[in-house]
């Protein structure tokens, strides 16, 4: 039986682990970015008809 102390293979995992959440967010950051660039959501913001009521009691 060696006596020698074993190497960690977690240590690469987490570097994996690490590369793997660093693709996503560059992913997620290039497919908004060009959600924008390309023009996006372009419905106009509906407006509401009348204003919403007070909630002070009329005077």
């Amino acid at each position: 039986m060696p006596t020698e102390p074993r190497t960690r293979p977690r240590e690469r995992d987490r570097d994996r682990r690490t590369t793997a959440v660093a693709a996503l967010l560059l992913a997620a950051s290039a497919a908004a970015l060009t959600y924008v660039l390309l023009g996006g959501h372009h419905d106009p913001v509906e407006k509401a008809a009348e204003p919403a009521p007070s909630r002070l009691p009329a005077s």
